[in-house]
């Protein structure tokens, strides 16, 4: 349709409204034609399936190997000899002991003695103790220096 066809009887109609003298204002509704109407049509994506096959895992052997025992090294802890305990009174006569039966080959029986303890003389009881690698007992004993006793304890020693 032309334009100008259109315009003509819309503007005649509103023209004869606003001579008419109406007292109401005019409203004239002009209806467009509806848009054209898209249709949109997407293609849907093509879908392909691929199936990816892995290589077979490598034959891996397992040898059992026995754990290699660690090195071990033999360390000789040598106490140092005890200090010297001047005394002005010589211990009592030793103690008889029983000695019992060992509690295994490598145990050692260490002999009573008298200990000075700063005060008088206390007994300690013979005992067994497990004998250290590379050295030997040393048991107490006193040494006699004029009217005075020196006690030295008993130590592992070489």
């Amino acid at each position: 349709m032309n334009r100008s066809k259109f315009a003509i009887p819309v503007v005649a109609a509103i023209a004869s409204l606003y001579g008419a003298g109406c007292a109401e204002e005019a409203r004239v509704t002009v209806k467009a034609p509806p848009p054209p109407e898209v249709v949109v049509t997407a293609a849907a994506p093509r879908v392909e399936t691929v199936a990816v096959v892995a290589p077979p895992p490598p034959k891996v052997e397992v040898v059992a190997v026995a754990p290699v025992p660690p090195k071990v090294e033999t360390v000789v802890v040598e106490e140092p000899a005890p200090a010297e305990i001047v005394v002005n009174t010589k211990p009592p006569v030793e103690r008889v002991e029983v000695i019992p039966v060992a509690p295994s080959p490598q145990h050692v029986w260490i002999k009573g003695n008298w200990h000075w303890d700063g005060h008088a003389w206390i007994w300690h009881a013979g005992r067994y103790e497990v004998a250290r690698v590379g050295l030997h007992w040393v048991p107490a004993h006193y040494i006699e220096r004029g009217n005075a006793v020196v006690y030295v304890g008993g130590h592992w020693g070489r």
